[in-house]
């Protein structure tokens, strides 16, 4: 997809060449649902399913079993999902569940980087700890002068990222506040704070929304004119939802986290309901949560990682 080019593919290039408009400026999409995870050739992607219901670790483990264990593990686990213990389990009830497991996801991601950089081993993460693992101050030699001006614009932008994700001002990072920091899809404050950090970036005549020719930037002299055109026509037809000629937060919303302006677990969920309603209550009863045992449970390794060890 184009808009996917936009962001990675004209990071990546500032990236390589420590350009200040861009690097940087954004984090990969995070363990957010994507149109590519969901569907693959204009069809639901059933492994996403496992993925989204299970987790990485059962999903793979379960995708190794007989159907009749799957079918007997899914009964163990039904109650869990049915927190109103009236043998059924509604929308908010699948809602939940995966809900609280991407949580846990987000969270042992968290806790894995925590071990990398919290060198003193306190349980929290100093700004210089985060530093000397995202910009190590080894990076610096070699740079030559404009490079390294670049560079320290860059640090100096993280170091702003760093405080506004130390919420209660302690000048370090718990296992929370660095979670809102390496995934800041995952917070409304911090999804506020990209935006605004895109606006003082790329608006430079400070109208409050991006035109096209702050969106390119000084690349306009480092990329060739096809490599333009195609940011350009980005831009326009992807970026721009509106066709107002610029993007305003809404749209820088959805340019730095696409799909943000949908619910990815709701989505979901409905997707789980109506593949295993077979009565159309809207409710999911244990018989056809194990009859589709197929849909619920069974492929892919994927990213949410070791959830439900803890559960069964």
């Amino acid at each position: 997809m184009l808009r996917g080019l936009s962001i990675v593919g004209f990071v990546s290039l500032c990236v390589c060449t420590l350009s200040v408009s861009a690097t940087k400026l954004f984090y990969p999409p995070l363990p957010k649902v994507s149109e590519e995870d969901q569907y693959k050739k204009g069809e639901h992607n059933f492994e996403y399913d496992h993925e989204a219901f299970l987790g990485r670790a059962l999903s793979s483990e379960w995708s190794k079993l007989p159907a009749d264990e799957v079918m007997e593990k899914l009964s163990e686990l039904f109650p869990k999902i049915d927190v109103d213990s009236d043998k059924k389990i509604s929308i908010p009830e699948l809602y939940g569940w995966i809900e609280q497991h991407m949580k846990k996801h987000v969270l042992r991601q968290a806790d894995l980087k925590m071990q990398d950089m919290d060198s003193n081993k306190d349980g929290k993460v100093s700004w210089e700890e985060y530093r000397e693992t995202q910009y190590p101050s080894s990076t610096e030699k070699g740079l030559k002068e404009k490079g390294l001006g670049e560079f320290k614009i860059l640090v100096s932008r993280e170091k702003k990222r760093f405080d506004f994700a130390d919420t209660d001002n302690d000048k370090v990072l718990s296992r929370e506040e660095l979670s809102f920091l390496l995934h800041p899809e995952e917070s409304k404050r911090m999804t506020s704070y990209f935006i605004e950090e895109s606006l003082d970036i790329f608006d430079t005549d400070k109208d409050g929304k991006i035109s096209v020719d702050e969106y390119l930037g000084n690349e306009v002299n480092r990329l060739s004119k096809s490599m333009l055109d195609v940011l350009k026509k980005s831009f326009n037809k992807e970026l721009d939802s509106n066709k107002d000629g610029f993007l305003d937060r809404n749209e820088i919303r959805e340019w730095i986290f696409p799909g943000a302006h949908e619910d990815p677990i709701l989505v979901e969920a409905k997707h789980l309901m109506k593949a295993g309603d077979d009565d159309k209550d809207t409710f999911l009863t244990e018989d056809e949560l194990i009859k589709h045992y197929d849909i619920f449970a069974g492929s892919r390794v994927t990213s949410y990682g070791d959830l439900l060890k803890d559960e069964l």
